[in-house]
């Protein structure tokens, strides 16, 4: 049973509990006939019940951690970051996605070993599940030659990297494959993305990430 589920059952209950309730402060009204009773209880019920489902769903809308403790180990929301080899040069990926109570949506863009945009992206799938695993398709663009192409990423999260019932999965392994293009049918096997520190902007996130490379280059 989801969260979402277990919240459900508990406002039907407190609706279960108003409508007794109501029922018995209008019974010691006399001047209130009995059908009139029964239509103030119905839609005073109904009305509360659509209420208190549209507040739930606003909280977990604003609230990353009510979102994170409704999806758990699939909440993804926020910024990730990845590295990927090329034509012998090393470059990064940045994730950012966005993510609600029943949609999930992925934009982002690629840097070169010298922090410089090299291609950008979007999702343009919801993820969905095919043996076991998610996969979602991207349109991507680059941005030297401006030629587009699509692609497919097999996403694997892991839930052990999942550090709190308010936090989602800090890690997660992608298998992309390329269509279209000269690049048609070519693979990064080995995609290792990570959760952005909180905190960060784009920019620092970045450099951070280059500053590591040319740290770890011993040329």
């Amino acid at each position: 049973m989801t969260i979402l589920e277990k919240v459900n059952i508990l406002i039907l209950l407190v609706t279960i509990s108003y409508i007794m309730a109501l029922s018995n402060l209008l019974y010691t009204v006399d001047d209130i006939q009995p059908q009139v009773r029964w239509l103030i209880t119905f839609f005073t019920s109904v009305g509360l019940f659509r209420l208190l489902i549209l507040l739930v769903y606003w909280l977990i809308h604003r609230s990353d951690a009510l979102l994170a403790l409704y999806h758990r180990n699939r909440f993804l929301k926020g910024l990730w970051t990845y590295s990927y080899e090329a034509n012998g040069k090393q470059h990064f990926g940045i994730w950012r996605i966005a993510q609600d109570v029943s949609s999930l949506s992925v934009t982002g863009y690629g840097v070169d070993s010298d922090g410089k945009m090299d291609s950008h992206f979007r999702s343009i799938s919801q993820p969905f599940e095919h043996q076991g695993v998610d996969e979602i398709m991207f349109a991507r663009t680059d941005i030297a030659s401006g030629d587009e192409h699509y692609s497919k990423s097999t996403l694997y999260i892991d839930p052990l990297s999942r550090r709190s019932w308010l936090s989602g999965p800090n890690d997660m392994r992608a298998q992309s494959v390329l269509y279209g293009y000269d690049e048609d049918g070519v693979r990064h096997a080995e995609l290792v993305l990570h959760r952005a520190a909180k905190g960060l902007s784009e920019h620092e996130i970045v450099e951070k990430l280059i500053d590591e490379l040319h740290k770890g280059d011993p040329n």
